[in-house]
């Protein structure tokens, strides 16, 4: 981190304003969409670390059934934004997730995004998600939220 200029005062920054997500998080939550910036093609380490965390709660059975999605973040166009989501559903099928994608559901991902999950392009200057990204975002968050409901109003959800 301290190789590219402006990383480590943003990692530290971020990491003051946003608590780090922990085990408990995971287990109350009834749908986790994980996000991560795409590191060559795939998920960060700090995710890894995150996701290998998870492993009491595997073993216990105790996320199967929740909903789980993805999105990412690449800086270049053809940096790996679909080959990182899709990657994140190899954990999420382990964990024992219902795994939620967008497909085309939504007009908006005719103009951006991807059927797997919401992603965007941060360039070399980090640009923030255009509006477009958002909306897709969004419709991404509702579209998790309400598969959510519906199987925990079904009492579809188990966990042991």
């Amino acid at each position: 981190m301290a190789k590219a200029p402006g990383w480590l005062e943003n990692a530290k920054r971020m990491n003051q304003q946003y608590e780090a997500p922990s085990e408990a998080d995971a287990e109350w939550a009834d749908a986790i969409i994980f996000g991560t910036p795409t590191r060559f093609g795939n998920i960060s380490g700090d995710l890894k670390a995150y996701v290998d965390s998870l492993g009491g709660l595997w073993f216990k059975g105790t996320l199967v059934g929740k909903v789980g999605s993805a999105f990412a973040s690449s800086s270049t166009p053809h940096g790996g934004n679909e080959s990182t989501i899709i990657s994140m559903y190899n954990f999420m099928a382990h964990l024992g997730l219902i795994i939620v994608p967008l497909g085309y559901a939504d007009p908006a991902l005719f103009a951006t995004g991807t059927p797997y999950g919401a992603s965007s392009v941060s360039g070399q200057n980090n640009t923030p998600p255009t509006a477009e990204d958002l909306t897709v975002a969004r419709f991404q968050g509702r579209r998790v939220a309400h598969v959510a409901g519906a199987l925990k109003a079904a009492g579809e959800t188990r966990t042991k």
